[in-house]
């Protein structure tokens, strides 16, 4: 399945880095998630090759939304429900988050994490928000 991008409101095949290899979930996903912040998300990063994770297979962003805290910006994707695997970056220079649409059940449920200040990826915690809010 392609994406019609006559359908995205508000984003443009150029903020993706190869945008025809995006999963067209995601892509969907994250303008509806644009919408309800109504707040710009600006891309860092999408497609990756050779990357063999979510990233590598046109299923996950990286990016922040413009003027929200870090904690809103993960709330508002949590409560979207629309993203299997969230994880939060507040020591980028414009802290964000990394959203992605892989697939979930109802005993394991989604991925969350965080990425410390060392640049290592925890346990998305209380010992973790603390430290990084």
């Amino acid at each position: 399945m392609n994406i019609n991008w006559d359908n995205v409101r508000f984003f443009k095949p150029s903020e993706f880095v190869s945008p025809g290899l995006m999963s067209p979930e995601l892509i969907y996903a994250l303008d509806a998630l644009r919408a309800k912040v109504g707040r710009p998300f600006i891309v860092h990063s999408s497609y990756r090759k050779g990357d063999e994770g979510t990233h590598g297979k046109g299923l996950a962003v990286d990016g922040h939304f413009d003027g929200v805290p870090l904690i809103d910006q993960f709330l508002a994707a949590e409560k979207s429900l629309l993203f299997g695997g969230i994880g939060l970056y507040p020591y980028w220079n414009n802290p964000g988050i990394h959203l992605d649409v892989r697939k979930t059940t109802k005993e394991k449920g989604g991925a969350r994490w965080g990425r410390n200040a060392a640049g290592v990826y925890v346990a998305l915690d209380a010992k973790f928000l603390i430290e990084c809010m």
